[in-house]
């Protein structure tokens, strides 16, 4: 048994290593403030001129790449006063469902909350495991999962608000959530909570038909346009956003064709930064500026600091990596 533990880790390490060394970690997303804000219409005209960031996509614990398009999501940030608009396009073959979720599409936003949340497993907490309430010790893993979408009660086209309350969307399952582990997450749930994103979704397919044929020279694309308050009620369960500063993100997508049987699989999603970074989410304000790390902030020669971070960084992604495989092999009953 330890034979084959150390035959696991030493593929595990090699695996990861040759995933790290085909895929290009993007660092960071500028997300300029501007006084006019887009719709959310599903008209591309509506953010022209705003920096298209193409990221990688690759399975959170598999750390394949994303198998459709170029594997790539096209992400749009801007924000204004209040609130912060992302546009997301994901290249993939359309199918949707009325009756079963796993049969769309789905998408989530990750803001790094807690000081030891990775991005690898939601958060990562050690206990979290499969969880109904988040075990003592586990909030500095803590993650806010804005916009966690899944689509069979929604149209393509409609935009869908927010609510009250909790984080629970009983219109368009639109949830607010946080975590501490791909199995240990819940919607917004304490006094303050409420659910402050508003989304849209389309697929740009001329012939929206389900099943279309893989490897068809145009399947389309989704596009999904979100918004949420930058400042929301409740800091226990929301990252608080602020024009000028920077904050660890990630974007996350379950592909409803990951089986054409039952779609797609809990930890079958695919996530931005190779499945092992952060992305520095950029908010600079009016005048180009942000307030960047804290590594940044406390060291006197900043081009020192991103040096080191990156030293540094390198060793913990990897075993974040490597924990996820194990998570993986561990979720797959291996």
């Amino acid at each position: 048994m330890v034979l084959a533990n150390n035959i696991l880790l030493a593929f595990a390490i090699s695996f990861v290593a040759q995933v790290s060394a085909d895929c290009t970690v993007i660092e960071s997303i500028t997300c300029p403030k501007v006084p006019t804000a887009p719709s959310l219409n599903g008209n591309p005209e509506a953010w022209p001129d705003f920096e298209v960031v193409d990221a990688p996509l690759t399975g959170s614990h598999s750390f394949q790449p994303y198998p459709q398009g170029n594997g790539n999501v096209k992400i749009q940030c801007v924000h204004d006063d209040n609130r912060i608009y992302f546009r997301f396009e994901v290249p993939g073959r359309f199918r949707f469902s009325k009756e079963h979720d796993k049969q769309c599409a789905a998408v989530s936003t990750m803001f790094k909350m807690g000081e030891l949340a990775t991005l690898v497993d939601m958060g990562g907490c050690p206990t979290a495991g499969d969880c109904t309430t988040a075990p003592e010790g586990c909030d500095p893993y803590k993650v806010d999962l804005g916009g966690h979408w899944e689509l069979k009660t929604t149209e393509m086209g409609v935009t869908y608000g927010g609510n009250e309350g909790h984080g629970n969307d009983a219109v368009a399952n639109k949830d607010d959530e946080y975590a501490v582990g791909a199995l240990c997450r819940f919607d917004d749930d304490d006094d303050k909570a409420s659910n402050e994103w508003e989304g849209l979704w389309l697929h740009t397919s001329s012939t929206k038909v389900e099943r279309a044929v893989a490897g068809a020279d145009d399947p389309g694309s989704y596009i999904f346009e979100m918004s949420r308050s930058l400042q929301t009620p409740s800091a226990e369960t929301d990252a608080q956003l602020e024009s000028g500063k920077a904050i660890d993100f990630g974007f996350a997508f379950w592909d409803p064709y990951e089986s054409e049987e039952d779609g797609w699989s809990a930890p079958g999603h695919y996530v931005t930064g190779c499945s092992k970074d952060w992305i520095s989410l950029r908010l600079v304000n009016e005048d180009g500026d942000i307030v960047d790390n804290e590594l940044e902030e406390s060291s006197g020669d900043e081009g020192s600091a991103r040096v080191d971070e990156g030293t540094n960084a390198a060793s913990d992604t990897d075993s974040n990596a490597i924990y996820g495989f194990f998570a993986f092999l561990l979720l797959a009953g291996l």
